[in-house]
């Protein structure tokens, strides 16, 4: 028996977590060795400093938990062993883990458990943590180099890159799959666990797996490097520019940024589209990482790419849900009407995007990129997790008529597996931001807040998206000066509804905007705020005609019942197991009345359920949020066909 073999079905929550440091965006973060060039306008909260509360992030959050739990280290373990020439104690994960990308989920693992850590103060899963990072310690010990992988290849591999003899494509580097890739996740899941988790050993870990990759590319030149990052490398520039600023050595920020794959990065710099044909999340994670090494620089270059690349993504590539590509690349700008298949809209795609929003977030805090957020939040990342089993979808299907497919426990381990285990313990991240003298209420989730610096506690009661208001309840040992910012959405057509201390309060702000509340806050005050929510649809670009309903933030969709589905649930060792599946027709909506609120009405019983009324062709169909839709066929997108066509088709 190994020696963490439990399945753990039951986590316990505990609050007041204390981990001993912080993301360098966060508040408050002690672990830095190097002072930024840049200081951002706003900053996230570190995870320990926010509890969620009853509602569904929580759930999502709790069946996660179960999944990071009931994983065995030494099954994640066991490739780092055998390529290092060391006994393995227990046979490896299936999947992706031994098909070319060994070592993936352990790296995406060690980053969710410290993210549980750090939310819900669980020690079991920090003492597993701390339990990788020892072995980790011992591997690289017996390599004596600082190696420690479970790459493919192994040292054979790594001499010919050292030897400069590169054969590059867009997925392989000599031959294995994305190694760079793969050794990304490992460092980013070992800086995790020293910010979130406390554990000092993992930096240790990270520095000596750091200069042995300095070591390993010391004598390949300028061209052989770019033909190096032809092949998908991740977040390489992220990490190691992360590693200098806890370590403060600048020799691992000049090998950050050797990590720059000009062919992508440079058309950006000077706002030149260029995504068209692209893997799409092969280039989010180097953006990520030039915004990172702004902070750290200044280099306003940098900052430029980072912020064209997410308005290219965002404007011309992005589909209602918040998700971007098809076949997991970027199509011509703007045209999107025909790119609906089984295979849209990668998890892990969104799964940086909003890493990438939430940085821009912190150098302006602007509601476009909070939008954005909530958008993706809701309408992608809390909709891939089954709510059965807390499994996670690959692609995001937006072929109508198709349905979700989930992951395995045991099987699949697909970047969006690891990347999914990080997504639902991390809720907590971006509910709320601080500047100087200011809360930024930025998420409407119901949790609590541990403001420390100001010794505030504020509680954020709601059930959004389920009714239209949040309260806030502040409690403070004595009156306390702050101004409390809080978002009004770009949905939100019209003024928001506010009262403090259930007295209306005056404020005037515009959709798109935060409403500033600047006061002297007692205990127990009470701000209540209620957001006009209504139907309405969002067109296609590229074909009017096209269109998804939502009401707010939330995208609704169509339920389109069970047939021929997999017998069991759509569950799937292959991401690909079912995309090619056929589907029935699906409804067109015959109206000329562009307004949905004159054809859709609600259904008794739900506040975010309603129903069509007469347009449906066929039949009518009954609309519900696509964070709710699973184990069932759907459509998000809808054909508008005017009566008059109808009458000439005949129809």
């Amino acid at each position: 028996m190994t020696r963490y073999r439990t399945l753990a079905l039951v986590v316990l929550f505990a609050l007041g977590a204390s981990p001993t440091g912080a993301q360098p965006w966060t508040a408050s973060n002690a672990r830095l060795a190097v002072t930024p060039a840049v200081e951002p306008a706003v900053r996230g909260f570190p995870l320990d400093a926010v509890r969620l509360l009853e509602g569904p992030f929580l759930d999502a959050m709790h069946r996660d938990a179960a999944y990071i739990l009931s994983l065995d280290p030494d099954r994640l373990l066991s490739g780092f062993y055998s390529e290092s020439g060391l006994e393995p104690r227990a046979l490896p994960y299936a999947g992706w883990e031994t098909e070319g990308l060994g070592g993936h989920t352990l790296g995406h693992w060690m980053s969710a458990a410290a993210m549980l850590y750090a939310a819900t103060g669980n020690e079991d899963v920090r003492a597993r943590l701390a339990y990788v990072v020892d072995e980790l310690e011992a591997i690289q010990a017996a390599n004596g180099d600082g190696y420690a992988s479970a790459i493919p290849g192994g040292p054979a591999l790594w001499a010919r890159i050292r030897a400069g003899e590169i054969e590059a494509s867009g997925f392989r580097l000599n031959g294995v799959w994305a190694p760079w890739y793969t050794l990304h996740k490992q460092f980013a899941g070992l800086l995790e666990a020293y910010w979130s988790a406390g554990l000092d050993g993992a930096l240790d870990v990270a520095r000596a797996l750091a200069d042995w990759a300095e070591a390993t590319t010391a004598d390949l030149d300028p061209a052989e490097w770019q033909r190096m990052l032809a092949c998908e490398h991740g977040g390489m520039n992220e990490v190691l520019a992360d590693l200098y600023a806890v370590s403060g050595d600048r020799r691992y920020l000049e090998l950050s940024r050797k990590f720059h794959h000009d062919a992508v990065l440079g058309p950006m710099a000077r706002r030149i589209p260029n995504l068209q044909g692209l893997h799409g999340n092969t280039q989010i994670p180097k953006v990520i990482g030039l915004a990172r090494q702004y902070d750290l620089i200044g280099d306003d270059s940098l900052r430029t790419v980072a912020e064209f690349f997410w308005e290219q993504v965002v404007l011309d590539h992005t589909y209602v849900i918040g998700g971007n590509t098809m076949g997991e690349h970027f199509g011509e700008p703007g045209k999107l009407a025909d790119r609906l298949d089984a295979s849209t809209a990668e998890t892990c795609n969104t799964y940086n995007m909003l890493r990438l929003t939430r940085h821009l977030f912190t150098l302006e805090p602007r509601v476009r990129y909070a939008d954005f957020y909530e958008r993706a939040l809701y309408n992608h990342i809390l909709a891939s997790q089954d709510p059965a089993t807390g499994m996670f979808t690959y692609f995001m299907s937006l072929r109508p008529g198709h349905f979700k497919t989930y992951s395995t426990p045991e099987e699949s381990f697909w970047c969006c597996v690891g990347s999914g285990m990080e997504n639902h313990v991390r809720y907590g991240e971006s509910i709320w931001f601080e500047s100087a003298d200011a809360l930024y209420a930025v998420l409407f989730v119901h949790s609590e807040l541990d403001w420390r610096r100001m010794g505030v506690r504020v509680r954020q009661e709601t059930r959004f998206p389920d009714e239209p208001v949040t309260r806030f309840v502040v409690s403070v040992e004595h009156p306390t000066a702050f101004t409390l910012q809080v978002r009004h959405p770009s949905w939100a057509d019209g003024p928001l509804g506010v009262r403090l201390n259930g007295e209306p309060l005056d404020g005037v702000s515009e959709p798109g905007s935060f409403l500033p509340i600047e006061r002297t806050w007692s205990d127990g005050d009470t701000l209540e705020v209620r957001f006009p929510m209504d139907l309405r649809a969002e067109a296609m670009p590229d074909r009017p005609s096209r269109i998804a309903l939502l009401y707010g933030p939330i995208v609704l969709a169509g339920g389109l019942g069970t047939r021929d589905m997999p017998e069991g649930g759509a569950y799937a060792a292959s991401d690909t197991r079912y995309v090619k599946e056929p589907v029935p027709d699906i409804p067109v909506l015959m109206t000329a009345d562009p307004d949905p609120r004159s054809w859709v009405r609600p259904l008794a019983g739900d506040p975010l359920v309603f129903h069509t009324v007469g347009v449906g062709r066929p039949y009518d169909v009954v609309l519900k949020p696509f964070f709710r839709t699973h184990h069932e066929r759907y459509s998000v997108y809808w054909d508008v066909v005017p009566p008059s066509r109808m009458e000439e088709d005949g129809r």
